[in-house]
């Protein structure tokens, strides 16, 4: 018989800092913030576990553990009974307690999703695939900001496909919610 994966949705490093400078705001970040919101009550609402991963970088503009700026973001429906995983590396599995986390939840299949597509999303996906975890990236539920060689949505459309199909599993939220 096969047996349904157990899935868990990891939401990084969506944090306070990451919306506070409006000279260099979130792409689509009240759809992101929305987007991320229908997951989670389709989590909860599912059993599943809702994973929040936070940065902790203290030399690097204030992601001090702790402090009001590493905070999970105010608009999402973060929970004291929600799983919370600190990281200091792009990874979120390097050097934190993910893997262990997701072992004792019995969880073999991760949902990601949050900040920075280019950086923490990225890796995260390439080493949850590289655990042997069935790995799923929502296309709409992860962002950037611009640089200076790309804007946002141009390195969000990059990664999207780089890592869709051979890392990751691409879906909507719409997909994962039964939203159409």
């Amino acid at each position: 018989m096969n047996e349904q994966p157990k899935r868990a949705l990891i939401v990084i490093d969506v944090q306070q800092l990451f919306f506070m400078d409006a000279n260099r705001p979130v792409h689509n970040s009240a759809a992101l913030v929305a987007n991320l919101n229908k997951l989670i009550a389709k989590f909860r609402e599912n059993g599943e576990p809702v994973i929040f991963v936070r940065h902790h970088e203290p030399d690097e503009g204030g992601l001090n553990f702790g402090s009001a700026r590493w905070q999970v973001y105010s608009g999402l429906d973060a929970r004291a009974d929600d799983v919370y995983v600190e990281k200091t590396h792009a990874d979120s599995f390097y050097r934190t307690n993910l893997a262990e986390v997701l072992a004792g939840l019995g969880v073999d299949s991760v949902v990601l999703a949050g900040l920075q597509t280019d950086y923490c999303v990225d890796s995260t996906c390439r080493s949850a695939f590289g655990r042997g975890l069935r790995t799923t990236l929502v296309s709409d539920a992860h962002s950037t900001y611009d640089n200076s060689f790309m804007t946002a949505e141009q390195t969000i459309a990059y990664h999207t496909k780089l890592i869709g199909g051979r890392f990751a599993e691409l879906r909507t939220t719409g997909d994962l919610t039964g939203e159409v």
